[in-house]
């Protein structure tokens, strides 16, 4: 059963489990939450243990945490198994398969095994919901919005409604993301640290994918997951059907960005013999997974990667970046973070952009101006008029020097632009 981005995920029990493996060869590329080895071992343990409980009760949901070893004992397998209620059975379920040997195919030991139960206090509201004090749910977008919408009014408290805050801010990794068809995709983006006690949902087509680090999704190809200060959405075997828009929810807060997914007629690119299975090496001769190349994102340290690729084509909203066949969107433009690599977004080139007054941030516009860039490596002393037109024909920008003479901060605020 799909969850609704707008229906309450109220798998409140996790029965927390350690599990003995000892037919599982451990390496180190299990402790890497992207690698091929971590996501196939997940899914397979993770699989064999929903379908162990799938006769119980209510709706179970099984994700792998992390893979330790034991010098003694083997391999060691941490996994959260999310329930919407508390019970019995469940516990014998799984002592059960423990005392037998086997979950599913798969063979365990007893030696090592731990199993606790830990229960979510909190009443579950969906992502587009804030939860007032008293568990009620309201609308996000009516929290500090200067009307008690809550029975309590907590939705307008400085503490439980995080009201006169600083908004938290969605740092994305990329806004527009390529991948070739069969290839992965991988969306991820940090948040400040205003949202700490807030959960993270992930959505495509208002359907949920997954919440916090626990993947909703039906498609077994999807897992969401956090590591370190970020959180991630990765896509095992991209199909046409993977293309379009994602959302990335702050629950409860009223903020949430888009990350636009791609798949390109890229065929995936074939393995190196002499680099590890699965990856593909650089002229410089540095290895990289076959899923990064042809991905709109330099990586090899030639930008080899990104050659012989499919061009893309870039909407009327995009910015084309410079050096790389990558689009962004033209909101992002002059914003002072760099969303192409090369940093292009964030400067100005002349004759490259007319008629577009409107991506220069209010604050930083002068009076009507008529600017033509000069091209010459000195400002035009008459720049400190800001309706003055720079007429020089030399080569390279005003970029630097004509937000000091027309008294802006940023350097690339000037867009007023005709040629």
């Amino acid at each position: 059963m799909a969850f609704s981005l707008f229906s309450v995920v109220s798998l409140t029990v996790i029965y927390r489990l350690t599990i003995n493996f000892p037919e599982l060869p451990y390496t180190a590329e299990l402790k890497n939450l992207e690698s091929e080895e971590f996501l196939v071992n997940s899914k397979h343990i993770a699989h064999e243990i929903q379908h162990l409980v799938k006769d119980l009760e209510g709706r179970h949901t099984a994700r792998v945490v992390d893979f330790k070893y034991h010098k003694i004992i083997g391999s060691l397998v941490y996994v959260d198994l999310y329930a919407e209620k508390e019970s019995p059975r469940v516990s014998d379920v799984l002592l059960s398969a423990i005392k037998s040997g086997k979950i599913g195919n798969l063979t365990v030991s007893d030696e090592g095994f731990e199993l606790h139960v830990v229960r979510d206090s909190s009443t579950a509201c969906a992502a587009t919901e804030f939860t007032c004090l008293d568990k009620t749910c309201i609308p996000a977008d009516q929290r500090c919005d200067g009307r008690r919408d809550c029975p309590d009014g907590s939705d307008e408290h400085k503490d439980h409604g995080k009201c006169k805050q600083h908004q938290p801010i969605i740092h994305q990794t990329e806004k527009i993301v390529f991948a070739q068809k069969h290839g992965s995709i991988h969306l991820s983006a940090s948040i400040d640290n205003s949202v700490k006690d807030s959960q993270i949902a992930w959505s495509k087509d208002s359907v949920l994918l997954g919440v916090g680090s626990l993947t909703l999704a039906e498609d077994g190809r999807v897992t969401v997951y956090k590591k370190g200060d970020k959180h991630h959405l990765h896509i095992q075997n991209a199909t046409d059907s993977d293309d379009g828009t994602y959302k990335m929810i702050i629950q409860g807060m009223n903020v949430e960005a888009d990350f636009e997914v791609r798949i390109t007629s890229d065929h995936l690119a074939n393995e190196s013999d002499e680099c590890p299975s699965g990856e593909r090496a650089c002229k410089s001769g540095h290895c990289l997974p076959v899923s990064q190349f042809c991905d709109r994102r330099v990586q090899c340290p030639d930008g080899d990667d990104e050659e012989n690729c499919s061009e893309v084509q870039c909407k009327s909203n995009e910015f084309r970046c410079e050096s790389t066949n990558v689009c962004v969107p033209t909101v992002v433009v002059c914003d002072g973070w760099k969303d192409c690599h090369d940093g292009s977004d964030e400067k100005v080139i002349f004759g490259a952009w007319k008629g577009v007054e409107k991506l220069a941030p209010t604050h930083a516009r002068p009076t009507n101006p008529i600017i033509i860039m000069s091209k010459s490596t000195q400002c035009v002393k008459t720049a400190q008029n800001p309706n003055s037109v720079f007429t020089d024909p030399a080569t390279v920008g005003l970029t630097k020097c004509a937000p000091r003479l027309l008294n802006v901060s940023m350097d690339c605020a000037v867009r007023f632009l005709v040629s």
